[in-house]
């Protein structure tokens, strides 16, 4: 009797182990799709800005609030190999499958602090290895935003204040903390950088 019902046991978790594979992997391709869909949309949209900038149409650049969800941008750090979508918002749906840009921080091309999130297990794993001076790529429709790191610093999930409002253009990337943490983390490692002009 106890090795039969050892015998379903381990068959159990052989289908359990599985069904997470099979999640996980499911998982992975909705994130490499969304990736792949929302940099070729990014692309396409400074194409067309591109060009209509070379046929000499004159305007004047509105930057509109983008709406929850909407990929805003592409942020890069070439040293660490990070190059990952920013989607507007940081709902759990979102930081799933891109960065994202923290609701009521500032927006690339205008003046302020930038807060753009995501998580340590994904995206921004390799922050671990980020080091002043090191060069950051903020790619939108309308533009390139080049920064700059200038401070590196861990604080408690409450220390909301890195994201104050500043008169400079600035950009502050944050993720969980440790990195080789298990479960909810109890601190944020927190990225300042400085645009360059």
């Amino acid at each position: 009797m106890r090795k039969k019902l050892l015998v379903y046991l381990g068959c159990a978790l052989i289908v359990e182990g599985a069904l997470a594979l099979g999640l996980y992997g499911f998982l992975r391709l909705d994130m490499i799709r969304v990736q792949r869909e929302a940099s070729q949309l990014l692309d396409d949209q400074r194409k067309r800005n591109s060009e209509s900038h070379h046929a000499g149409s004159r305007h004047t650049l509105v930057i509109a609030p983008p709406r929850s969800g909407e990929p805003i941008g592409r942020i890069e750090i070439p040293r660490l190999h990070i190059s990952v979508m920013v989607f507007e918002g940081t709902g759990p749906k979102i930081l799933r499958v891109a960065a994202g840009h923290i609701e009521g921080t500032a927006l690339p091309g205008t003046s302020g602090n930038i807060g753009i999130a995501a998580h340590r297990d994904t995206f921004f794993r390799p922050l671990r290895d980020v080091r002043p001076q090191d060069g950051i790529l903020l790619t939108t429709s309308y533009g390139t935003f080049r920064y700059v790191v200038d401070a590196i610093e861990i604080v408690d999930p409450t220390d909301v204040q890195v994201l104050d409002r500043t008169s400079d253009p600035r950009l502050t990337l944050i993720t969980c903390y440790p990195f080789t943490y298990v479960g909810a983390a109890p601190k944020r490692f927190v990225v300042h950088a400085r645009q360059r002009v």
